[in-house]
């Protein structure tokens, strides 16, 4: 019987504290299979600092509609980052899904369950970074469908960026945007970006990124920017964390 089981004590050793410099929070969409890979490698060379994820409920197909429908589960979702952790950030990763519900809902929801920790979206990163760079004048490639599509892109014109040349993939969602390949999405990027633009910006969260940023730089001359990219970079510099991070472009290495 398991009560005659004699079982002894052993004394516990603790560690000062679990992720020294930073914890970051990190809202994924539930039909999501790679944006916390990237968001991960990203992260990975900046010592003391563990990204925490949880889900929100999402579907297979990426319309303005379903994308509004996630406005209502943001405060649920962060209260389930690890309770009573410090964050120095929560990153909502979807970039279409932000325009949908709008930033300062995103970020009202989200506060509901973390008041006062920075809340970071792929599209205000995506400005935040652009602006760095002093680009105004930018190429765009996205994987949505076009009514999703139009709806980024008017975001960024809204907002008073030059677009030179604006092309999707027209995917309908994350069993298709996930599985994109880098040579597909490089080669594609190379054919879109103009001349004439000061930076290329890939996005949506659904699509893989870092392996592809380094040989576009290359390729292409200049700043190669991705949603997964600046929202990383904006959730390190949120919590307070600067280290330049060799091989994740200029974005990491300059600013």
């Amino acid at each position: 019987m398991a009560k005659d089981i004699e079982i002894d004590r052993v004394a516990p050793g603790f560690r000062e504290t679990i992720s020294p410099r930073a914890a970051l929070g990190f809202i994924a969409l539930a039909t999501d299979r790679t944006t916390l890979r990237d968001f991960l490698d990203f992260t990975a060379g900046a010592e003391g600092v563990d990204t925490h994820p949880t889900r929100i409920a999402f579907s297979d197909t990426v319309s303005p509609e379903t994308l509004i429908e996630m406005a209502d589960g943001l405060e649920a979702s962060a209260r389930l980052l690890v309770p009573g952790q410090p964050l120095g950030s929560i990153s909502y990763a979807c970039t279409s899904g932000t325009i949908a519900i709008g930033e300062a809902r995103v970020a009202a929801e989200i506060g509901k369950a973390r008041p006062g920790v920075p809340v970071i979206t792929p599209i205000g990163a995506a400005r935040a970074a652009l602006d760095r760079f002093g680009a105004r004048r930018i190429s765009l490639l996205m994987p949505y469908m076009m009514e999703t599509a139009r709806m980024v892109a008017g975001v960024f014109a809204d907002a008073g960026y030059e677009l030179d040349r604006v092309a999707t993939f027209d995917l309908a969602g994350d069993p298709e945007m996930n599985r994109m390949s880098p040579e597909a999405i490089i080669a594609a990027a190379r054919e879109v970006c103009a001349d004439e633009s000061e930076a290329l910006f890939i996005s949506c969260t659904g699509m893989r990124t870092r392996p592809v940023i380094a040989a576009l730089e290359a390729a292409l001359g200049r700043p190669v920017l991705t949603s997964n990219q600046v929202m990383a970079w904006g959730a390190l510099r949120a919590a307070g964390i600067d280290d330049r991070l060799p091989g994740q472009g200029r974005l990491f290495t300059d600013h």
